[in-house]
This record gives C-alpha cells, structure tokens and sequence, in this order.
C-alpha cells in the first residue's frame, strides 16, 4: 500500500488457505481471495493484482512481462522484464543484451544469469547503475516505464493497494506490486518528476529523513513503554556488520553507528537511519 514517507510503501498481511498448485486458475484463487480479504478490512478502497494472472486488463499489462519501456538507443520498446534482466552485468559475463530479443520467460530463466558470479551493476544505455541497495534500479526503471504509458500510470494513481501473486518473497527481492506503490506515493507527493532521472529517484529513495525516524520511533513507545525504556536492562547494542530484526520493517545488516544512530541495510527497504534509543530498545539479534 501507499505511504507518504520513506520507503512510500507498507505491508498488510493477511492468512488464507493457499490452494497449492502452479496452474493460472489456481493462482487467480489464491489472488481473488487475497484481495477479498483486503477489502474486508478496506470496504472503500481499490485493489488490483498487478500480474498476469489479474482479473483486471491494467493489472495484466501492468506486470513486467507486459509494460514496456524505450531504449532510445534501439528505438524501440522493451518488457521491463526484459531490460531488467539484460541489464545485469556479473563479475564474469554481461550485461547480455541479446536477452532483449526472446520472451520475458526466457531472458528470467537464462543459466547465464546463475553461471556469471557476482552481481556488479546494471548497464542501461551505456550507463552503469548500482546493485545496492537491491531494490533501487528495479523501481526506478519500472517507474520510468509507467511515466511512458500514462494510461496505465493514471490507473496506479487510482488504486488503493496493490498485490502480485506470482511474487516468492523467499525466492525474490523486487516485485511490480511494491513499485506501484510508490509510484502511486511519489505521485501524491508531486515527486515524479524529480523521480524521472536516476539520481532524483536515488535521492528522494536514500535521503534521510530525521521527521520519520522521530514518527518511527514514537510508533511503538507508549507510556508504560517510556517507563521501560529508562532501564537499561532492556537495552541491546548491535556492533556494525552484525544483522538486527526490526519489529516492522524485517531484518537488515547494521552498515554504519554513531553516538546517536544506526544506518542498517535493511533486505527490503535499503537502508535507513534510525535513532539509537529506537534500535537498541525495539530491534532484536537476527
């Protein structure tokens, strides 16, 4: 779902009986009651499958094997599948651009892109673009993809939620539901256009924010809470390199400590400074 501060995304979870199985029928089940059970609890709000096992046209053209983005290079579209995984340049191979010209199916599943060592960078256009942290050049380019197809990026900007049953998160890091999620904040915000160039996504993405460290660490400090939180029995330190689980958030790897902060790389969200106070009284040993 949306969020008007960093990361512009939050989660909902929600316990149904998975139909097992890996045909679309099945997959459509599990979808249609994921989003039913959203909208018990959001009887006003709009939700959409962003894959291609949604029920709704845009959510299907939405996915990445569908939406297409320009490389003006080629003059011509590319699934951002495609340019996401042909952009992938490893310590022993890539990036592989003949992997714009076969089936999205084909360029995810190339054995090059498991035989090649390290992930180094993506190479777009002749332009090198960071793998960390791991979510950036995925939102970026599947944002730029949506500021071409307007259509489709009116009807992000209308939607309430969104989901994508196809995603594993045990298996993958980036999916189309959450970049349309912040697309849909970055629009609310009237940050799309900053968001255009890499560097202006990079920025609104990784800067610190000291207004939502506050809100963050205030969220789960009542008054008895307070109380506690003056002893310092309940507090951990956490050196840097170790991993920390955070109550809301996941884990994520302890990068960078001051006298009064933590930077952790967190395996969703990238990374984030947050208050010592908050880190050592709320987060646990991961």
């Amino acid at each position: 779902m949306p969020k008007l501060s960093r990361p512009f995304y939050t989660v909902e979870n929600f316990e149904f009986d998975w139909a097992a199985g890996q045909v679309a029928a099945q997959k459509k089940k599990n979808s249609a009651t994921l989003q039913s059970l959203w909208k018990e609890k959001h009887p006003e709000g709009k939700i959409l499958e962003v894959s291609t096992k949604s029920d709704d046209p845009a959510g299907v053209k939405l996915s990445p094997f569908n939406l297409t983005r320009r490389l003006p290079s080629l003059r011509k579209e590319f699934p951002v599948e495609n340019i996401y995984q042909s952009s992938k340049t490893f310590r022993h191979g890539g990036p592989y651009v003949d992997l714009l010209g076969v089936t999205p199916n084909k360029a995810l599943a190339d054995p090059r892109l498991l035989d090649s060592g390290d992930l180094v960078s993506f190479t777009m256009e002749k332009e090198q673009y960071p793998v960390n942290p791991n979510f950036l050049f995925y939102q970026w380019l599947y944002l730029t993809a949506l500021l071409e197809n307007p259509g489709l990026a009116d009807k992000v900007k209308k939607t309430d939620a969104f989901c994508d049953i196809e995603f594993n998160p045990n298996k993958g890091t980036n999916n189309q539901a959450r970049a349309c999620a912040v697309f849909n904040s970055l629009a609310r915000l009237n940050l799309l256009e900053e968001a255009r160039t890499f560097e202006g996504f990079k920025k609104i993405m990784m800067a610190q924010d000291i207004t939502e460290i506050k809100e963050q660490s205030q969220k789960k400090e009542g008054p008895l809470q307070l109380n506690e939180l003056r002893s310092d029995k309940r507090r951990q330190s956490f050196p840097v390199g170790s991993f920390v689980s955070h109550p809301t958030i996941g884990v994520g790897e302890v990068i960078r400590k001051t006298p009064t902060s933590y930077v952790i790389r967190f395996k969703v969200s990238g990374p984030k400074t947050l208050t010592k106070d908050f880190v050592e009284f709320n987060c646990k040993k991961a």
